[in-house]
């Protein structure tokens, strides 16, 4: 029911590109000064997976151990190709009997196409199920105050999840309250008026600025089979489990963990920049032979203007050396920020 849910807002007056991305006051660069914030989340898409074996063919598919996800509990996960490299990263949320497996919509075909090589007699269906729901985000100091006027209790730990007259919430991480809310249309609409009323929306690029904050990586077009789980420090994010047995890639990642010396880790970081780069775009160091090979961007959004705040996969040696550039001629030198969180936490 997206693009029913997209009709809606575009009568309110909101715009939309073509990868059914809100692009209302597409010229903002930062996030307003506000207490609440309001966004459409239909750049993700969301796969739907059902059956009676559901549960064992993911677990044979996946980084995390599936049977944790619950009513109360959600999840990142990774499909790995058999070299441990990421070809996509969800987010997993249970609605009843069925699982959904949310990612970046332009990942989500060729990924169900994948997915459903290993059916094989699994008594397991996997659907496009993203125009089947609308998703919402609320976010912002005064989010958890507007939600309980809504009548939900609130979830107090990250990927915890509350439900609420056929309304599904999952907090998510943030320097402030954060959430997602997914629901059928003609349950999401309502919330959206009444929360819209108070709230300042963000655009899709603004809500992305919050995940880059909250140091969350997303695998996207551009960089899927480009990281290995730990790369995106999954394993601090609680999206690999080492204990859960085999599945795609998981030898890879295991040696990684127990054997090998990760010499590339995921770090939050500002530019100053004009231009925006694309997720999978090249870093640049001084003092790598060839000018090149510090790194790759996870993802980029403007946060000021001239002002680039930017998740990537970096070189150890280039951090230690603090000599890492945005661009080829090493003009925009990358300023680390401090992570929400310790990378050393494995």
């Amino acid at each position: 029911m997206t693009n029913k849910w997209i009709n809606y807002l575009t009568e309110t007056g909101l715009s939309f590109n073509t990868r059914r991305e809100l692009s209302h006051d597409s010229e903002a660069t930062a996030i307003p000064d506000a207490s609440l914030y309001l966004s459409d989340l239909s750049w993700l898409g969301l796969l739907e997976v059902k059956g009676d074996d559901r549960l064992t063919y993911l677990q044979g598919q996946l980084s995390n151990d599936i049977n944790a996800v619950s009513s109360s509990l959600s999840q990142l996960s990774a499909l790995c190709t058999p070299k441990g490299r990421m070809r996509a990263l969800f987010s997993i949320i249970e609605d009843n009997d069925k699982l959904l497996l949310q990612l970046p919509y332009p990942l989500l075909e060729e990924n169900i196409k994948r997915l459903k090589m290993f059916i094989l007699m699994s008594k397991v269906e996997l659907n496009d199920a993203s125009d089947n729901y609308v998703k919402i985000g609320i976010a912002g100091k005064d989010a958890e105050k507007a939600l309980q006027k809504a009548g939900f209790t609130i979830p107090q730990e990250t990927n915890m999840v509350v439900q609420h007259e056929h309304k599904i919430l999952v907090r998510l991480a943030g320097k402030q309250p954060r959430f997602e809310c997914l629901g059928h249309f003609e349950d999401i609409k309502p919330l959206w008026g009444s929360l819209n009323s108070q709230a300042e929306i963000l655009n899709a690029s603004q809500w992305r600025l919050l995940d880059i904050l909250s140091g969350i990586p997303n695998v996207f077009s551009q960089t899927s089979e480009s990281f290995i789980p730990q790369m995106l420090n999954l394993q601090i994010l609680n999206g690999v489990n080492f204990k859960k047995g085999c599945y795609t890639g998981q030898e890879v990642v295991a040696r990684m963990q127990y054997l090998g010396k990760l010499k590339r880790r995921m770090y939050l970081a500002k530019c100053q920049s004009d231009t925006l780069p694309e997720p999978g775009a090249s870093l640049y160091s001084a003092s790598s032979s060839s000018g090149q090979g510090a790194g790759n961007i996870v993802d980029a959004q403007f946060s000021a203007p001239g002002e680039v705040s930017l998740l990537a996969v970096i070189t150890s040696d280039a951090v230690e050396k603090q000599d890492i550039f945005l661009d080829e001629d090493m003009q925009r030198p990358l300023n680390l920020q401090k992570l929400p969180y310790s990378l050393e936490t494995e």
